[in-house]
């Protein structure tokens, strides 16, 4: 199984300042992912990055997908990148081990 993981940074692409909250990200998300019926984490995160115009400190966000299609998270990746108009998102992948107990 693989496991895919949504880096998102919150800071608008216009503007350069953070626009929405974690709790406005996580209602687009859990609406994205309900439509679709997909289920995810979404997990809280700061740091820094080097970018075109400089070095970036922001906070952004993690979001795990399991069991899902690599087309579907693309997807989920364009409509978050769209919707929250962040400059760039980073799609992760991995195989992973699933066990029921």
């Amino acid at each position: 199984m693989k496991k895919y993981e949504i880096y998102v940074g919150l800071n608008d692409k216009d503007t350069g300042k953070e626009k929405l909250t974690s709790d406005d990200f996580a209602r687009i998300l859990s609406e994205i992912c309900a439509n679709r019926k997909i289920g995810f984490t979404m997990s809280t995160q700061f740091g820094g990055y080097a970018h075109n115009q400089g070095y970036v400190v922001e906070n952004s966000l993690k979001v795990t997908l399991l069991n899902i299609e690599e087309e579907q998270v693309e997807e989920i990746g364009r409509i978050l990148k769209e919707r929250i108009n962040t400059d760039t998102i980073m799609i992760t992948s991995e195989d992973c081990m699933f066990y029921y107990r």
